[in-house]
Parts: C-alpha cells; sequence; structure tokens
C-alpha cells in the first residue's frame, strides 16, 4: 500500500511537470516590451569598407575559403534561429561550419509595442515572419545572420544564444567556399532592403556578446523540468525494484513458530 500510494504521487508530480513544461515552453524566449530593450538595439547595423584579405582556414579537415566584402557591427534581439537537430534541417549539424543562423531585429521594429504580433520562423537557411494587417513592422530592420568562425570558443558562445537575447555581433560580411563545393560560393548580403533567395549576411564574426538574457526564469524552468520528468521512469523502476525486493524478502521470512516440531503420537489403543 504505501508503494501504491507513492506511485500515485508520483503520477500526479508527473502531470504537474507537464503542465509547468507547457507553460514554460509558452512563455521562454517572449519578446521584450521597448522599455526592456537596450539602447544599442535601436540603431542601424554600421557596414564600412575592409582591410581584410582573402584567406583560408580549416575546419573539420576541409578547406574554407573566405572573401570579406565589409566590416560589420550588428545589435540586434534574437527572434528565431534555425534547429540543427531537426530532422527538416539536412544541411547542418554540430560539425557544419555554419550551425546557428540568427535571425535578428532592430530599430523601430523595437520600438512599436507590435513585436509580439509577428511571428517567426527559421528554415535551414531562411527566416520567415508573418503578422496581421495593420502591424508596423519594417522588414529592412530585420536580417537572417549565417555565422561563422575559426575559433571553437566563439562557435560555443554562439551555442549559448537563445532566441529572445539581445546580442551583439562584430565582424565582417563575407563570401564562402567549401573545398568539395567546386564553382559555388555561399555569398553574403551587403544591404538591409533585399529580401528573397540571397538577402541573408554572412557573417565572420570576431566579437559575439550576449547583452540581456531574454526570459533566463522560463528557460531555467524548462530545462529543470525536461530533467526532472526525464528521472521520471527511472523513479519509477525504481520503485518497481524496491517493490519486488520487499516480496522477495517476505517470502523467505522464517515461520512464528521457530522451535523443534513436537512429536504428537496417538494414544495405543489395547483390544
Amino acid at each position: 500500500a504505501p508503494l501504491d500510494g507513492r506511485r500515485r504521487a508520483l503520477g500526479w508530480a508527473t502531470l504537474a511537470l507537464v503542465v509547468l513544461l507547457l507553460v514554460a515552453g509558452t512563455n521562454k524566449g517572449d519578446f521584450p516590451e521597448p522599455s526592456g530593450i537596450d539602447p544599442a538595439l535601436l540603431q542601424e547595423p554600421l557596414q564600412g569598407f575592409t582591410e581584410r584579405e582573402p584567406f583560408e582556414m580549416s575546419h573539420e579537415g576541409r578547406t574554407v575559403r573566405v572573401r570579406p566584402v565589409a566590416e560589420y557591427h550588428l545589435w540586434g534581439l534574437v527572434v528565431s534561429h534555425n534547429d540543427i537537430e531537426s530532422v527538416a534541417d539536412i544541411y547542418h549539424d554540430s560539425s557544419s561550419i555554419d550551425t546557428k543562423d540568427l535571425c535578428v531585429v532592430w530599430g523601430s521594429n523595437l520600438e512599436s509595442g507590435e513585436l509580439g504580433r509577428v511571428s517567426f520562423e527559421s528554415g535551414p537557411w531562411t527566416c520567415y515572419y508573418r503578422y496581421p494587417e495593420g502591424v508596423r513592422f519594417a522588414g529592412s530592420k530585420m536580417s537572417n545572420n549565417h555565422m561563422i568562425t575559426d575559433r571553437e570558443s566563439l562557435r560555443s558562445d554562439l551555442e549559448k544564444i537563445r532566441i529572445g537575447d539581445q546580442i551583439r555581433v562584430r565582424g565582417a560580411l563575407v563570401h564562402y567556399q567549401l573545398d568539395d563545393w567546386q564553382d559555388f560560393w555561399r555569398a553574403s548580403s551587403t544591404e538591409r532592403t533585399d529580401s528573397g533567395n540571397g538577402a541573408c549576411e554572412v557573417i565572420f564574426f570576431d566579437e559575439i556578446e550576449i547583452l540581456v538574457r531574454g526570459t533566463p526564469l522560463w528557460y531555467l524552468l524548462w530545462n529543470a523540468t525536461l530533467l526532472l520528468l526525464a528521472l521520471v521512469p527511472v523513479i519509477y523502476v525504481h520503485s518497481i525494484w524496491i517493490d519486488a525486493k520487499r516480496l522477495a524478502e517476505a517470502a523467505r521470512r522464517k515461520p512464528a513458530y521457530d522451535g523443534r516440531a513436537p512429536e504428537i503420537w496417538p494414544e495405543k489403543v489395547e483390544g
């Protein structure tokens, strides 16, 4: 009976964790109100002449050729990014030269107070947005950025960036090519007003910084709840093992009478 009670409690706890996971999943990555925006994000990206020469670097045993085209400094709110663990993205994995693409917005899009009515979604190479009629949103103050670097520490910093974070990136807009791509180069856009195929920026980044973390409590609850839910099957199997162990001990328990069995003989009957 005690074990049955514990399993019922485990069931209720699991249900509560599922509800908490849904709530955390709904709230993590929510966009801040205009009052919560770092003033640096209201400025336009800075783009200028670069003196960087074309160069090569090695990544996962492959040669990457890079052609810098402009110096670039970007401040923005991360509204979406691709998911390299999704089966829908067959182009990226943890060993790819470009892994997490950052879709960011800045400027008047952060001042209107209507950003929460705009929905964003990232594909393997793109970022899509849509919003109801009447919402003020400027597509020229948004960009999808393919991020590459030659430093593992910066790749690790990139992986830590989440939707809702306010970030700063500094580096160069570049075109790049891998040694087995023949004549194909992935080219960067150099203007913010273009759209469609080829409108993404390719940034070779030297610096990446999180200025303000987005919804840190909800992300903490999300991760903690996922961890606890992963432990539920382990706890349940452990309770079954404990139950079986107790039943086995009960079966081996000594009888109440531990003495020598009495010898009882019927009386002798003489005839």
